[in-house]
């Protein structure tokens, strides 16, 4: 059997909106990747995201970051917190509008076990260079479970058209 890649669905936002949900997820894969795709004319500082797992926001989610946000680097690690924090190059300048999508791939989804994982975000808008973030995380539950939704709570308002889509993943 060859690898497959397969489209599991998505969820789309109709309007304005701060908190976007996809469920549902087949558990029939062995991998699943998540992409989230955002457009916002939030101000400065006002970007990110915060997602999570199953509606779980207790303190089980753990990330590694690596940055690069124009010319400067940073680094750094969060423990225990109670959803991961996905930022969009820390948002644009004053009136500008960003665009930017995170990936998230996290392995064995559908078991009832903790799931790490990676991920890749990439932002830019119309006043400055962008900015890149990678790093590893980890959904630890007290109790472990596959994961059939993930969540997308803005910090700033999710425009129409921004979107959550699944993939699943089996290797051969």
């Amino acid at each position: 059997m060859a690898t497959s890649y397969d489209f599991l669905g998505k969820v789309t936002a109709t309007g304005s909106a701060s908190v976007m949900t996809l469920s549902g997820i087949d558990q029939t894969y062995q991998d699943i990747e998540f992409i989230f795709q955002a457009k916002t004319g939030a101000t400065y500082g006002a970007s990110g995201a915060d997602i999570t797992f199953n509606g779980d926001t207790s303190s089980v989610y753990h990330q590694t970051a690596w940055l690069k946000n124009g010319t400067t680097m940073y680094g750094a690690q969060y423990s225990s917190n109670a959803h991961f924090d996905i930022g969009y190059g820390q948002g644009p300048a004053t009136g500008d509008d960003m665009m930017g999508f995170t990936r998230i791939y996290v392995a064995d989804y559908a078991s009832a076990v903790d799931h790490p994982g990676i991920w890749q975000s990439t932002s830019w808008d119309n006043n400055s260079t962008g900015a890149m973030h990678w790093g590893g995380n980890l959904y630890a539950p007290g109790t472990p479970a596959a994961i059939t939704s993930v969540t997308w709570t803005g910090v700033y308002t999710i425009e129409a058209n921004c979107g959550i889509c699944a993939y699943g993943i089996n290797y051969s």
